[in-house]
């Protein structure tokens, strides 16, 4: 490691709060990789999470490592010596070492990675490597480590990983499904990991939650699925003997659990406050929402494990940041809420759903420093929105607007997906600028009261299938097609005063849908991400996993995971939506 990246790595560490600097000896020894920048790592709480959980073990230690950055801005540096040249994949030729030690990933005992968006995987083939730690799976069983002295259990987990557990296997050893706290504990408790014995794999496997991608064998239709290598339809996995037919996915109490005081650093995303969870689910069954059908059952965190964790972060944080699919679903939000402000202090939801917003949410918002909040109608037409499961009419987000400009937040970012199963291009496009419009004149009618005006932006996003969701069968909309419903709903709304539109990128939600919903032939796109190549696979592959509907009794990837609503629910809502 060179002095620069270790002054670096040293400044980082001063400005933290709550880290864990740990001797190494006679411990289990994890490097826990997040596979994107700092500053969002350390925003992550189930990133943290685990992070305190481990280094809170007296047998263990646990160290960070994040995508690298070039000390002075956002350019990497390939080597440490040069900027990495444009296209090359993040962390190729690095010597990735962890923050608090300055070690090398093949210098810990287990290597875990935390993957919370799907397009993440393709950093972490360049990132193991330049740990000294060989990416692919396969790779690994072979031998093709030159480690004398053993190679590490490679580890995955986070949401995107725990929703589909076969793509992050062509990495990962082991996939924890599901919540991590008591999963690796367990992992932890079997003593020294050894990857390459087949009795320990078992045991691995015998742990609730956990996905072991060795213990199954994958099957393919050859029959069909085109562009595939290996060719045909994915057709099953089939467990090898000592492994389960199906991985329950593992669910905690909250209470049982309590949240654990996070790291704090001012150089995160949200690194001016203290982030607290509030529950893990949520109450409501949107039909594109994998966080609402993975796990359905929506749990809250006790109020007093709330109160614990910002009564011991108060003296460095006083602005706290509420964390969960849905925020004011928490029955304890607005007591809790006034509790913060009454102390001198903030409170930030991470959402806001416009039918639970009332005069005195809209206070508790204001009084915070609020002045932009999110929305999220997903799409403009009322009748759409109610055939992909979300029951909110129209006037629920024009009420919301006005009670809130009342309070003075006149800015609002308004989320819209394009390519929806069952829905016309017209439909899509005429309901998004209708609803951008009507929005905009309710915020102004309100706006000339307070005497001030903001912005509407509007989000577009484009659909991807989920995993567990009655989406699950649909097939995604083409780049051109969902190009032209962007272009079309600019268009409409160019005009109009106080409206900015941002757009997403549809080729990079494709890449998104094939990792999510492909099984372990990603290990093709991933072993050229290796070598700074990576891109969308094949026409063939991407009209076989992507751009087709799936049948009624298809085998999916995940199947192999218990938990969620039952397929036969899913799929007559699926047919709910796609029936005009």
């Amino acid at each position: 490691m060179t002095w620069g990246i270790r002054r670096r790595n040293e400044e980082i560490l001063s400005r933290e709060v709550g880290a864990v600097r740990k001797e190494w000896g006679g411990k289990t020894r994890v490097a826990l990789v997040y596979p994107n920048r700092y500053e969002t790592a350390m925003s992550n709480l189930g990133f943290l999470t685990i992070y305190a959980r481990v280094n809170a073990r007296a047998d263990a230690v646990c160290e960070r490592a994040f995508l690298p950055r070039e000390a002075r801005g956002k350019v990497l540096r390939h080597g440490g010596r040069r900027p990495m040249p444009q296209g090359e994949p993040a962390g190729r030729g690095l010597p990735l070492n962890t923050l608090e030690s300055g070690r090398p990933l093949s210098d810990f005992h287990v290597v875990s990675f935390s993957l919370s968006y799907e397009n993440d995987l393709l950093n972490l083939p360049g990132l193991l490597q330049a740990g000294g730690v060989p990416p692919l799976r396969t790779d690994r069983a072979i031998g093709l480590s030159s480690r004398p002295r053993g190679r590490p259990l490679v580890l995955a987990g986070g949401f995107a990983a725990s929703l589909s557990p076969e793509p992050a296997g062509a990495l990962a050893d082991a996939v924890v499904v599901g919540d991590g706290e008591r999963a690796v504990g367990a992992i932890l408790d079997l003593g020294p990991p050894r990857p390459a014995d087949d009795g320990y794999l078992k045991e691995l496997a015998a742990i609730p939650g956990l996905f072991v991608p060795a213990g199954y064998l994958p099957e393919y239709d050859p029959r069909e699925g085109k562009g595939l290598s290996p060719p045909g339809r994915f057709a099953g996995l089939a467990p090898r003997p000592g492994f389960p037919a199906r991985v329950v996915r593992e669910t905690v109490s909250l209470a049982e659990f309590p949240p654990v005081l996070p790291v704090l650093s001012e150089d995160a995303e949200l690194g001016r406050m203290a982030l607290v969870e509030t529950s893990r689910g949520c109450p409501k069954r949107c039909g594109f929402c994998a966080a609402a059908h993975a796990c359905p059952e929506f749990r809250e965190v006790p109020l007093e494990h709330a109160r614990a964790v910002v009564a011991a972060l108060w003296p460095h944080r006083t602005s706290v940041g509420l964390v969960g699919a849905a925020v004011l679903d928490w029955r304890h939000f607005k007591p809790f809420a006034r509790e913060i402000i009454a102390r001198g202090g903030s409170v930030s939801p991470a959402s806001v759903r416009a039918e639970l917003v009332d005069g005195e949410i809209a206070e508790i918002l204001a009084r915070s420093g609020h002045r932009t909040v999110s929305l999220a109608p997903e799409t403009g037409s009322e009748a759409l929105r109610y055939r992909i499961g979300k029951r909110v009419g129209d006037d629920a987000f024009l009420a919301a607007a006005r009670t809130l400009a009342r309070a003075g937040i006149v800015s609002f970012k308004l989320y819209f997906l394009c390519g929806l199963p069952g829905a016309g291009e017209g439909e899509e496009v005429e309901g998004a600028a209708a609803l951008i419009d009507a929005l905009r004149r309710e915020v102004l009618r309100e706006a000339r009261v307070v005497g001030r005006m903001g912005t509407v932006t509007a989000v577009l996003s484009p659909f991807v299938p989920k995993p567990f969701t009655p989406m699950q069968w649909a097939p995604m909309a083409r780049e051109k097609d969902l190009k032209s419903r962007q272009r079309g709903i600019l268009a409409k709304v160019r005009s109009l005063p106080n409206v900015r539109v941002t757009v997403e990128s549809p080729r990079s939600a494709i890449l998104q849908g094939y990792l999510g919903l492909s099984d372990r032939r990603v290990e093709g796109i991933l072993r050229v991400a290796g070598t700074g190549k990576a891109g969308l696979p094949g026409a063939g592959a991407l009209a076989e996993v992507v751009f087709r509907e799936k049948g009624r009794d298809e085998v999916f990837p995940w199947d192999v995971v218990e938990g969620g609503l039952p397929r036969g629910v899913l799929r007559a809502r699926y047919e709910s939506v796609i029936r005009r």
